[in-house]
């Protein structure tokens, strides 16, 4: 959750630390969140890893069965047939027809059929051999491509969020992924943002987080044999339940139809360039804890919304109007909350970007209601009815904004016996790790897919270009233990 931290880079005025304050009570706490930047850059050659005392040298990971890049998919390939069992309806896809010929792993599964607009869950990878390519898209849902979790062989993603570590050289990144692997981490996120340099961005100097920088540390997660997830915030700086910052690029279009073309064309742009980078995502976010909406305000040069009226974009997918700068009370006279029409949208437009370019990648909505169940069912319903085609539902839990692991576990049993075909994950948390990856882990019918720690710091230290596994580490080497049947 993004609304209260305090980034080194937007931090330059005492009223922006007021609002941060003003925004406790819906927030993870002063300082949970910043740029990350610090610590001094090491040099030379790679990096050593510390773990708990011993150089972690490890071995490299399989990649599993070869997907066939050539050849037609079998009949047995793997075919969506409609997405999420929704509440409202059963109607399925229609099915997609198989290609014929080419050669397969051991079958394909079918993904379930449910309330049109979700998408199918791809294609399980078979135990061996090249894996076709799947038949074509049923009415409801896309083809898996990839196999189960991109082609990964885990059924869990033990994750983090270490887009903190992207300013550190290569070679010290390299090190930090060896040491997340020995200790059971097999999954990345990274954000990114459209523009960081623009006059509203998070880094105007540097442009860190932009998309040459992800396509960059993106390659090396993948070169590692770990997953990757992209978070795509749409907007130069940080998009969160108190702020959801139009790029400056996007401001000049004054219709809902113009804006969601921007949104599809850069998705697919860059889709399109992480794939040609060697950084293809196995999943990606479309939008970043879009409680309110998405693409809402007009933001200045700390990232932060106008105030009044000038801080509101014209056409918005908004579900209601509220910025950091207004503090819960939007002016009158502003544009109105273009509402589910809107949003349905443009999340629209965001998926069909990624499954323009690649249909086995999956897509997740983000939250930060961990422990607010009736909001997430109406969020998922309305995305459900919009026909988003999504295959994954992740919310921020963190102890001093969504409650306590007992509420977490709550919300997702409620989820799962709601939607059970839609696969749930912990998109962020800090704290309470055991206990937030018990909450999904042991979810009905592995539903549960997931967690990631955002920018943990107590998991370990770095000097240079040497990581050491902090005390909390621990935590991980048990789950990895305890999960080893999904890792």
């Amino acid at each position: 959750m993004k609304l209260p931290f305090i980034d080194p880079i937007r931090a330059r005025s005492v009223p922006y630390i007021l609002a941060m304050i003003a925004l406790a009570g819906c927030s993870q706490g002063l300082g949970a969140k910043g740029a990350g930047t610090g610590g001094g850059v090491g040099n030379g050659a790679a990096g050593g890893i510390v773990s708990g005392g011993v150089q972690g040298s490890g071995g490299t990971v399989g990649s599993g069965g070869a997907m066939g890049s050539g050849g037609s998919a079998s009949s047995g390939g793997a075919m969506a047939s409609g997405g999420f069992a929704g509440n409202g309806g059963s109607a399925t896809g229609t099915g997609g027809a198989t290609g014929s010929g080419g050669a397969t792993s051991s079958g394909g599964v079918v993904g379930s059929g449910g309330t049109g607009g979700g998408t199918g869950s791809g294609g399980a990878k078979g135990s061996g051999g090249t894996l076709g390519t799947g038949g074509a898209v049923g009415s409801g849902g896309s083809a898996g491509a990839s196999g189960v979790d991109g082609g990964l062989s885990a059924s869990y993603d033990i994750g983090a969020d270490i887009s903190d570590q992207e300013t550190q050289p290569v070679a010290s990144r390299a090190a930090l992924l060896a040491l997340m692997k020995v200790h059971g981490f097999n999954y990345v996120r990274l954000r990114t943002f459209v523009d960081p340099k623009a006059a509203d961005g998070y880094d105007k100097t540097g442009g860190y987080d932009d998309l040459a920088h992800t396509i960059a540390f993106g390659k090396q997660v993948k070169d590692a044999g770990m997953g990757l997830l992209v978070d795509f915030h749409y907007s130069d700086n940080w998009a969160d339940p108190g702020k959801q910052c139009v790029p400056v690029a996007w401001q000049t279009y004054t219709t809902i139809a113009d804006l969601a073309t921007a949104v599809h064309d850069y998705t697919k742009d860059a889709i399109t360039q992480l794939i040609a980078g060697g950084a293809r995502p196995d999943m990606v976010q479309i939008g970043n804890e879009e409680t309110p909406g998405i693409l809402i305000h007009l933001c200045d040069g700390g990232g932060l919304p106008l105030a009044g009226i000038a801080g509101y974009n014209k056409v918005n997918g908004a579900l209601y109007l509220w910025s950091v700068t207004d503090n819960r009370a939007p002016p009158a006279g502003g544009p109105a909350a273009g509402g589910w029409t809107n949003l349905g949208q443009l999340l629209n437009a965001a998926a069909k970007g990624v499954k323009d370019v690649d249909p086995g990648i999956k897509i997740a909505l983000h939250l930060d209601r961990g422990n607010d169940l009736a909001s997430s069912k109406s969020y998922i319903q309305n995305a459900i009815n919009k026909g988003v085609p999504f295959d994954v539902f992740g919310e921020s839990c963190y102890t001093g904004t969504q409650g306590q692991p007992s509420d977490w576990q709550a919300t997702f049993t409620s989820l799962a016996s709601s939607f059970p075909n839609l696969k749930l994950m912990i998109a962020e948390y800090s704290t309470s790790q055991k206990a937030a990856n018990d909450v999904i882990f042991n979810l009905p019918n592995q539903q549960g897919i997931g967690t990631f720690s955002w920018q943990p710091t107590t998991l370990w230290t770095r000097s240079g270009g040497t990581y050491t596994a902090g005390a909390d580490m621990a935590i991980y080497d048990q789950m990895k233990i305890d999960y080893t049947s999904r890792l």
